[in-house]
């Protein structure tokens, strides 16, 4: 095996995430993953870092929002494949990661600062193309209302794991960390039909990153197809995301505090060394406990290792590790 110039079977062995055609959005599933190994194998022989990578995938992300703020259908259809570009060498970087043995947090906080930088980037640039096309500044304050949603819908993850640290750095108290407890990955869970999930899951599934990269190239087909609908047809899916991602944005940041959803999973993942119960133990609300169990039941099967977390007073102690 040379280590610069694989082939693709041992790509694919060593680079590729275990369950890769099980877990994740359709797009990452059916196109990004299975296409990506190529994309590795480039990389890797022209000598790119996973870092570099990276890097293209942000540089290819910002050059779309550029394109999408020209307001014409060129423009659009143009940005449109390279936000595809960002998103494929955003499962390039991985893989290239995995094959090198760089695999570090150093790489997953550079990877989840493009994120957060290319998601409002790209909405941001949809609205000021639609102000470019009809004068009007409200169609930039759409286009700030949808990156503002997307951006906090994808925060709240990153928010809830910062207040962990927040306690951890100030605690005195030793924890155990049971890796997976909080939600081993698994496939998506099914759509609700009954109660306010019903309405919301859908929603949901059409902020998510995959999901927006379909509805551009649906609207980048109504530009080649459909030219003269096309503009109405931009403005109007604006429109939506702009009225959407906030209030789902606002409805899940009120849902999580109202159930004290941070402190379940915190109890989940970090549990009291001197005692086998956990570190906090919410009040009971209906649905909230039973969704906890039900997640911890889930993870018992796959339990990955289990280690000792001190406060900023204590030497962290390590009784097992596992690479994930």
């Amino acid at each position: 095996m040379s280590q610069d110039r694989p082939t693709l079977a041992e790509l694919r062995a060593r680079a590729q995430k275990g369950r890769s055609g099980e877990i994740g959005s359709w797009l990452a599933r059916a196109f990004a993953r299975p296409t990506a190994i190529h994309g590795t194998w480039l990389a890797v022989r022209l000598g790119l870092s996973a870092h570099q990578v990276t890097l293209g995938a942000l540089s290819a992300a910002l050059a779309s929002a550029v394109l999408f703020g020209m307001g014409s259908p060129l423009g659009f259809l143009a940005g449109t494949a390279l936000a595809f570009l960002a998103y494929w060498l955003d499962h390039v970087d991985g893989q290239v990661a995995r094959w090198r043995g760089t695999a570090s947090l150093d790489g997953v906080y550079f990877d989840y600062l493009m994120h957060h930088v290319a998601q409002p980037a790209l909405a941001f640039g949809l609205g000021y193309g639609a102000s470019a096309r009809g004068g009007r500044l409200e169609w930039t304050i759409a286009g700030f209302a949808a990156a503002l949603g997307w951006s906090i819908l994808s925060l709240a993850n990153d928010c809830r794991y910062k207040a962990f640290f927040q306690r951890l750095k100030s605690s005195s108290l030793s924890y155990r960390v049971e890796g997976g407890s909080g939600g081993a990955p698994a496939p998506a869970a099914p759509w609700p039909r009954r109660g306010l999930g019903a309405v919301s899951w859908p929603l949901y599934k059409l902020c998510e990153p995959p999901v927006i990269l379909l509805e551009l190239a649906t609207l980048a087909a109504i530009a080649v197809i459909l030219p003269g609908s096309w503009a109405l047809a931009v403005n109007l899916w604006l429109l939506a995301h702009a009225i959407v991602a906030p209030a789902l944005c606002t409805l899940r940041a009120g849902r999580a505090i109202a159930r004290g959803s941070v402190e379940t999973e915190f109890a989940l993942w970090f549990r009291d060394s001197a005692s086998a119960t956990p570190s906090f133990t919410p009040a009971h609300r209906p649905g909230m406990n039973e969704g906890a169990e039900a997640v911890r039941a889930r993870s018992l099967a796959t339990r990955p290792s289990v280690t000792a977390y001190r406060g900023p007073h204590h030497a962290a102690r390590s009784h097992s590790t596992r690479r994930p």
